[in-house]
């Protein structure tokens, strides 16, 4: 009777892990049927002959802008393609260079925090390291991951990488010889990544299984989880590496306490509950320590809603201040990145010469661009779009209109990402047309190139 019991005890155990595992893969399925038909709508985009007419009919609703992709629908009239004049004179970005190389879609793109390089990922699987000195060359094409890379990272000295995947993995690359380091597995496809700013031996990321996880790369066996109730499309960690905000499935924005293992506040999206596909933060000025004021979320409702933060941030309550329309967002995840600096100015190095076009500027053109500028801080949000082009707005702040400034054409099809450089007025922006564009601004007074 005991060995019957005994085997009947086993019998149950062995149906309950069966239904287990069959759940876990039926839900692995899901995932899976989910990306095969994404990767399939974008190789019908790819294999038309013209770009522009496979957007209009994938990616545009009727209803919400014109047959041809041109009409801007805005709250405000005065914005659009031929904004402002005195956005107009030297101020606008112009494209000032190109990297080809991948052979697939460039999805996520970022700057190093040195300035001296730009990493991207793609839907090729590789991850590539391109020259921001001269932008005319690549550095390095590092294989490894098995699917599509979502996002990538630079540790805080610029001497190595995190790349995330579809694969379930993330990986830690080393710059200087190219080298692969580590993989770490994960629960569900990797939507995004980022390096603890406070320690570099510290990183986050979050799946498609509604995980965010805090990972000690030096003991990576020993993750840190917390269980949220949608996808983790996009996460930020706090300068004191102690909070993480995350943007999900289900359009909330939380906040959670790494060292108290909890959900600290919790905020949504109430007009739309539309997903919500990323989290900017402002960029903070040079020197400064602090946690920066403002921060931008972009939503699957078509809107960009910028927040100030308060003097404490994250514990003091998100005010809105702008609401920017006229970037679509659709199908997949568009990233958006912003910009501080006096006017579009250039750091001391770039004041003399102009890497950008090779051309010598002229000392007089910068005296007056100089003298012309504001006394107060430049705040610039650009984002991508699911359409051919990337968007250019003023939010300084709540002083400020929102206005857009310029919609950057040059791209043929979805720009998925932008980044700006860290303290340049440069914008890299990436497109499913597998290039990477370089935009940067005239100074005031230089004739375009």
């Amino acid at each position: 009777m005991a060995a019957l019991s005994s085997n009947l005890d086993n019998t149950d155990k062995l149906v309950k892990e069966n239904k287990a595992l069959k759940h876990k893969v039926d839900t692995l399925e899901k995932e899976i049927m989910l990306l095969k038909k994404s990767i399939y709508d974008l190789s019908v985009k790819f294999s038309s002959s013209s770009h522009q007419r496979v957007i209009g009919h994938f990616v545009i609703d009727s209803g919400d802008v014109s047959q041809d992709n041109r009409e801007i629908n805005l709250e405000n009239p005065t914005s659009g393609n031929n904004a402002h004049e005195k956005h107009r004179e030297g101020r606008t970005f112009h494209p000032k260079s190109e990297f080809k190389g991948h052979g697939g879609a460039v999805y996520a793109l970022r700057f190093s925090p040195c300035g001296k390089m730009l990493a991207s990922g793609s839907f090729d699987k590789t991850v590539r390291i391109w020259d921001t000195i001269s932008f005319q060359k690549e550095q390095a094409c590092l294989k490894g991951h098995n699917l599509h890379v979502s996002d990538v990272c630079w540790s805080n000295d610029s001497t190595s990488i995190l790349s995330g995947s579809y694969d379930q993995t993330c990986k830690l690359w080393e710059i200087e010889t190219s080298r692969y380091i580590h993989s770490f597995e994960n629960e569900g496809f990797v939507q995004c990544i980022m390096f603890n700013p406070a320690d570099n031996n510290l990183f986050a990321n979050g799946t498609s299984r509604k995980i965010l996880s805090i990972i000690d790369i030096r003991k990576s066996d020993s993750a840190l989880k917390f269980k949220n109730d949608g996808m983790i499309n996009s996460l930020y960690i706090c300068r004191d590496g102690q909070n993480i905000i995350t943007g999900d499935s289900n359009g909330c924005l939380k906040t959670w306490d790494i060292r108290a293992g909890s959900e600290l506040q919790s905020f949504l999206n109430e007009s739309t509950k539309k997903p919500i596909s990323y989290v900017a933060v402002s960029k903070r000025s040079l020197g400064s320590d602090e946690e920066p004021r403002y921060m931008a979320v972009n939503s699957y409702d078509n809107v960009i809603r910028i927040y100030d933060r308060g003097i404490e941030p994250p514990k003091t309550q998100l005010t809105l201040i702008h609401v920017l329309k006229g970037y679509k967002n659709r199908g997949w995840p568009i990233r958006s990145s912003y910009f501080f600096g006096k006017d579009y100015q250039y750091s001391a190095q770039r004041l003399t010469y102009d890497i950008y076009d090779n051309s010598q500027i002229d000392s007089a053109d910068y005296a007056a661009y100089e003298k012309d500028k504001p006394l107060e801080a430049s705040l610039l949000l650009a984002t991508g779009s699911a359409d051919p082009y990337a968007y250019l707005y003023n939010v300084g702040g709540p002083e400020e209109t929102g206005e857009l400034i310029q919609r950057l054409e040059g791209h043929t099809d979805f720009v998925y990402a932008v980044d700006f450089h860290p303290f340049d007025p440069i914008l890299a922006s990436c497109s499913a047309d597998c290039s990477i564009k370089i935009w940067a601004p005239n100074a005031k007074g230089k004739k375009k190139g």
